[in-house]
């Protein structure tokens, strides 16, 4: 199945109509920081779960089933992903699922943690780190597998393994910091 993954567009909607246009997909998942309000059409053509700038009226998490694998969509700021996958990985085990789709970080990336994948397509609108651009993700999901591609959300070029891997490094020390300074305030 392809999935057309997508977060944080915060109100960017000419960017994200972009995306949608030139973009086919099985399913469309929005991991949250859509700004939506309740009428917006989009909420029926996609999943999208509440980020910490949206309204009430959307769920915190969701669980699909995708090719016989669980998916958690989550925003993830509930979860302390600055601090870390542990939070949300013991969240995973709880509800049994081996894959989560989430945001909130604005830096696109895929990891395997514990036998489970964490994928952020991140900002639709604008990524902190090496891109220089907002993303998107094309996920492709089997039963045996998990592909995930990035593309640039104004060319809808895809960005190189390269930035993505300088994307996660500079994320991974971001969260160094952050544990380090939470250990500190102990």
């Amino acid at each position: 199945m392809k999935v057309l993954l997508i977060s944080d567009s915060h109100l960017y909607n000419e960017i994200l109509d972009h995306v949608l246009q030139n973009n086919q997909a099985d399913l469309i998942i929005h991991c949250g920081d859509s700004v939506f309000q309740q009428n917006e059409p989009l909420l029926e053509k996609m999943h999208v779960v509440r980020g910490n700038h949206d309204q009430d009226f959307l769920p915190i998490d969701e669980i699909i089933e995708i090719e016989n694998h669980q998916c958690l969509i989550t925003h993830g700021h509930c979860y302390n992903i600055y601090a870390g996958y542990e939070t949300l990985y013991q969240h995973m085990i709880e509800t049994n699922c081996d894959i989560c789709f989430h945001g909130h970080t604005h830096v696109p990336y895929i990891k395997e943690y514990r036998h489970k994948f964490f994928i952020n397509p991140g900002s639709i609108m604008f990524n902190r780190g090496q891109t220089n651009c907002g993303s998107y993700a094309i996920v492709n999901i089997d039963p045996e597998t998990v592909d995930v591609h990035f593309y640039n959300s104004q060319t809808l070029e895809e960005i190189h393994q390269s930035l993505i891997k300088q994307n996660i490094a500079i994320l991974n020390e971001f969260k160094e910091l952050v544990t380090k300074f939470n250990q500190n305030r102990k």
